[in-house]
């Protein structure tokens, strides 16, 4: 059975270099509207007599679940935005075509899913060896400082999966998987920056994160739809959601 579908040898899509530095610029935007967000926090503290500094602010995100979904919403939806406007300027494709925004079967979506939720149960077992049991966790954290629960899942579970999945594997798996290094390469790269781009989780989350990514790009190529990965990706967000919900109703 293949793994990859046959693709045309001239797809209407950016080069790679292109894509690379089209998504370089968006990334830096992503970066800059959460150090906007996070310095109007600061102007804001200190306004009202309590002084505090950038790089405290930002350290302190994990644990102001609020925060990190006014942070999240922000910057996730100002570049899906951009992520879009850069797909339509390629005008010998629709935007949604490029990014991958097809109609999929419901029962592979469901498939897929379940693939989802059997590497959650893998990474559970696997979770001795791979997570740091001296640091906190990240999400239970947020949700426990979280002042108002609806924005977090809003965040977690839509916001931060729908921006995710258009730039990772639709804008630069598109713009990646016809070139030089194949589909294979270009679901390997992805997911090592999509990886990357979590610092705030344990090596050994990161590593599961890479994983995940790689079936993540699998289920975008060989369903053909963007609405598959991102399917698997806000399951995963919402069960990690309602084990910390679990978990700070048990403490």
């Amino acid at each position: 059975m293949r793994i990859w579908r046959p693709v045309r040898a001239r797809p209407d899509v950016w080069g790679p270099w292109i894509t690379l530095a089209i998504g370089a610029g968006i990334a830096a935007v992503f970066v800059l509207v959460q150090l906007v967000i996070v310095y109007a926090g600061v102007l804001y503290r200190t306004r009202h007599g309590q002084p505090v500094s950038m790089p405290a602010v930002a350290a302190s995100m994990g644990d102001n679940g609020l925060a990190f979904s006014i942070v999240t919403l922000a910057s996730s939806i100002t570049c899906c935005m951009l992520t879009w406007w850069a797909a339509k300027l390629r005008k010998s494709a629709t935007a949604a075509d490029y990014l991958g925004m097809r109609a999929v079967r419901a029962g592979r979506l469901l498939a897929w899913t379940g693939v989802a939720a059997g590497l959650m149960a893998v990474s559970d077992l696997a979770e001795p060896l791979l997570k740091n049991p001296q640091g906190p966790d990240f999400t239970l954290s947020l949700y426990r400082s979280a002042d108002f629960i609806p924005l977090l899942w809003v965040a977690a579970v839509i916001a931060a999966p729908a921006f995710e999945e258009l730039f990772f594997r639709g804008f630069l798996l598109q713009g990646l998987r016809y070139s030089r290094i194949g589909p294979v390469g270009a679901v390997v790269l992805t997911s090592l920056v999509w990886a990357a781009s979590h610092g705030q989780y344990s090596h050994g989350e990161i590593v599961e994160i890479f994983v995940f990514g790689l079936f993540l790009g699998i289920a975008r190529i060989r369903t053909g739809s963007i609405y598959t990965s991102f399917a698997m990706h806000a399951f995963v967000n919402m069960a990690t959601l309602v084990q910390a919900a679990w978990m700070s109703g048990s403490h």
